[in-house]
């Protein structure tokens, strides 16, 4: 039984909370078992997502002056709470790629791909991890852009790219002067029916099928100059501004899981009974739904500082992180408690918690992994390396919508 939503201390963003969670687990967690067996996430769902406004949510227009980080949030939040696979198109489309498109693009690529992908009509991917790496960007980047004439010719792969087998456009980040460092990394809009990319679905059973996952081929695949997003050079800086955007929305899906799996442990609980009274009266039970009571509230607290600093302007690379590396792990100890709670039934088909244990794991690993988030956490703390360096100081903080 679902719990009453807490209160975001604001009007609009609890009416949001409440539409968001009504949307997921009227329309979409009943069909649990269908949608898992149906091979991929269903268009209808993307298009159904875009009509209520989901995927606009960070984008201000007249019928939406709420628009914002924080409303990114509530709508991630929600929706993971009433079933995880459902949250995973908010990453690619409300915030990796059409955020990113807003704050890096020029007019006409902003005019072209933002509100097809907030409506839901365009489908979109991130394509930054390669076969040999994804936390180490600069150095396991084998693809490359070689500029020719009008055109750059762009050759490599990319592997676990999510939904680039339905996408219809892909953020490409490549090498156009390996000598530069991080200052020869370009980023590329570039349509996946482009001739010479190829997409191979990777089987991965532990995400199911409703968040396919693959490897992109780029042989000879030539885009336009005009496809570069920003400037040549500025690839890595709009690669580390997506990741944050990411991170913001990791966080909290994590959150909205590891919410779901205390309302979930709690329901069983009070029902379940051994020994002549329901499992919650003994004490490690009650000392595992303490503990996910608190990390659940200290992650709230995590998630909603990025997500403030956001709408208020600045950068929060250092919140961003720290929201996702904590609240990923509450989320995993969560799902973990849950299962344990449940026994036998955690492994039932007719119950989610296998879904909720698979995709708690992989938010350890989206978007930095939980190492790294620890490794530049740390680094940040004792002076080594600000986590801000690579960052832009400015950004769009609530981009105008554009008509669709």
């Amino acid at each position: 039984m679902a719990r009453p939503i807490p209160s975001y201390g604001d009007e609009a963003l609890d009416a949001l909370a409440g539409m968001v969670r009504e949307f997921g687990l009227q329309e979409v967690r009943p069909r649990f078992r269908e949608l898992e067996d149906a091979g991929e996430f269903p268009r209808e769902l993307y298009r159904r997502m875009g009509e209520l406004g989901l995927f606009s949510c960070c984008f201000r227009s007249a019928d939406n002056p709420d628009a914002g980080y924080r409303a990114l949030a509530v709508v991630s939040e929600q929706l993971a709470y009433a079933y995880p696979p459902i949250s995973a198109p908010m990453n690619l489309q409300a915030a990796t790629v059409p955020l990113t498109i807003a704050n890096w693009g020029t007019v006409g690529q902003i005019d072209a791909y933002v509100p097809g992908l907030t409506a839901g009509k365009v489908l979109g991917c991130n394509a930054m991890t390669e076969p040999d790496g994804g936390s180490d960007l600069l150095g396991a980047m084998r693809t490359r852009a070689v500029r020719d004439g009008d055109e750059y010719v762009v050759t490599g792969a990319k592997m676990w790219i999510t939904n680039a087998n339905v996408a219809d456009v892909a953020v490409v980040y490549a090498k156009t002067d390996p000598a530069a460092g991080h200052k020869g990394v370009t980023a590329f809009l570039l349509p996946m029916d482009t001739p010479g990319v190829v997409v191979d679905r990777v089987p991965c059973r532990v995400l199911g099928k409703l968040m396919p996952t693959n490897m992109i081929t780029f042989d000879g695949a030539r885009v336009p100059a005009s496809a570069v997003l920003g400037a040549e050079g500025d690839g890595f800086k709009v690669a580390m501004s997506a990741m944050d955007f990411g991170r913001l929305t990791v966080a909290a899906r994590s959150l909205g899981l590891a919410q779901s799996c205390l309302d979930t442990a709690v329901d069983y609980a009070t029902q379940r009974e051994a020994f002549g009274r329901p499992i919650g009266h003994f004490q490690m039970v009650k000392k595992q739904i303490a503990d996910m009571t608190c990390e659940v509230a200290a992650a709230r607290k995590l998630v909603w500082d990025a997500a403030v600093k956001y709408d208020e302007g600045t950068v929060p690379t250092r919140e961003s992180s720290i929201a996702k590396y904590y609240a990923a792990e509450v989320c995993n100890r969560a799902a973990q408690a849950c299962a344990e709670i449940h026994g036998g039934y955690a492994f039932s088909d007719e119950l989610p918690i296998s879904v909720y244990l698979n995709y708690a794991k992989l938010w350890q690993t989206g978007e930095g992994s939980a190492n790294i988030q620890a490794v530049l956490i740390a680094d940040d703390a004792l002076g080594f390396k600000r986590m801000d360096r690579h960052r832009r100081p400015s950004f769009v903080t609530a981009p105008t919508a554009v008509p669709a």
